[in-house]
């Protein structure tokens, strides 16, 4: 794999992960009712700083591709990410179902670079940074199909 594809494919993932750290900061900002703390204090922020983590491993990664990094002012553009903007405060159930959309998008873009970088076996970047993806889509799959769906309202 030519090493421009794999600082590019690092890049946007760093763009994704920038862009729902601020959704997740928005859900964390507008949550009200049942369980506001826990919420908000403990799982909504959890999850934007951990996006946020991401966003930053990622960013060096490319970097050790020689990508100038651009600005994450313009992440969700560059990458078409519909960004979440809601109409009014969030209630937990709403709070919820937007975490797991958005977590599952993490995981499924995680999951593709993830496979490409499995296919290069002479390169002990590649395998690092498969590695690294690998101990993500991990975290966010356990957030997702096991804390985030034990808090949905049935």
């Amino acid at each position: 794999m030519d090493e421009k594809l794999i600082g590019a494919a690092l890049v946007e993932l760093s763009d994704l992960a920038n862009a729902v750290s601020g959704d997740f900061h928005c859900l964390h900002l507008n949550i009200q009712g049942a369980e506001f703390d826990v919420m908000h204090k403990d799982v909504l922020k959890t999850y934007y700083e951990e996006a946020a983590s991401d966003y930053d491993e990622f960013a060096e990664l490319a970097r050790m591709y020689d990508v100038i990094f651009p600005t994450p002012n313009k992440s969700a553009e560059r990458i078409y990410y519909d960004s979440y903007n809601p109409n009014s405060l969030v209630s937990k159930a709403e709070a919820v179902q937007r975490s797991k959309e958005i977590m599952e998008a993490l995981q499924e873009n995680y999951l593709k670079v993830f496979k490409l970088l499995n296919k290069i076996d002479d390169c002990s970047r590649a395998v690092g940074i498969a590695n690294f993806l690998q101990t993500r889509i991990e975290y966010w799959s356990k957030e997702c199909y096991y804390f985030n769906k034990s808090r949905e309202v049935s």
